[in-house]
């Protein structure tokens, strides 16, 4: 993640945290790319700054589009028109593959518009993930992102809590790919746990998190998927 500033004077107290819809998706692409403009795998992947900022916004938008019409995706935005967008959650519901290999064909071609080094980088890193992923049903939060501007305000940790409140209302396990020891600090404060260190081809750490539902844990209950 990008370093944090302030905006003096921001107003933000009418934000909310809403269901994404396919109106929001370029909003949301638009958050998340300057959210990951400074994000430590994407750094790894591509190196040039320049380069990322040219085309992490097609690559959030591919994912944004695939993910806002199934209903789980979430988001920050202030002012009664939704003028501003600060924060974007997109969940993959339990049973769902994040991506049809048409779209992962998409995110590919954004790398090899680079170049093929970043190209391998890319498939590396989501090879590795793909090989770690659990097969138990669970929510897969695949990106989680705040605006540069509005970071270590709480507008994070907000809108985590919005899906994980429901997860631990019905009883369903959650997992992420922490990729910053801050976003690994900021999991762990709200029930994750670190369930392996991911690393490939000299690439940054990435940290495998999984959460039980806190009423389960304490019951030992689990719920089949079924929105």
């Amino acid at each position: 993640m990008s370093t944090p500033q302030r905006r003096t004077g921001a107003r933000i107290d009418s934000s909310l945290v809403r269901t994404a819809c396919a109106d929001d998706a370029a909003a949301l692409s638009c958050c998340l790319a300057d959210a990951f403009q400074d994000d430590p795998s994407f750094g790894w992947a591509i190196p040039d700054p320049d380069d990322r900022a040219r085309h992490l916004p097609t690559f959030f938008r591919i994912v944004s589009d695939a993910l806002v019409g199934n209903g789980e995706c979430e988001h920050v935005s202030f002012g009664a028109e939704r003028s501003g967008t600060i924060a974007a959650a997109l969940w993959v519901p339990p049973l769902q593959a994040p991506l049809p290999e048409s779209q992962i064909g998409r995110l590919l071609s954004v790398f090899e518009s680079i170049g093929p080094a970043a190209a391998g980088r890319f498939l590396a890193l989501t090879g590795l993930m793909d090989a770690r992923h659990p097969t138990e049903q669970h929510f897969y939060l695949w990106f989680l992102g705040v605006s540069p501007t509005f970071q270590r305000q709480g507008w994070g940790g907000r809108l985590l809590r919005s899906k994980l409140d429901w997860c631990d209302e019905h009883s369903l396990d959650a997992y992420l790919e922490a990729t910053s020891e801050r976003n690994r600090q900021l999991y762990e404060r709200n029930g994750f746990r670190v369930t392996a260190e991911l690393t490939v081809d000299g690439s940054p750490t990435i940290w495998a998190m999984w959460r039980q539902p806190q009423a389960a844990a304490k019951a030992g209950d689990r719920s089949t998927w079924t929105r």
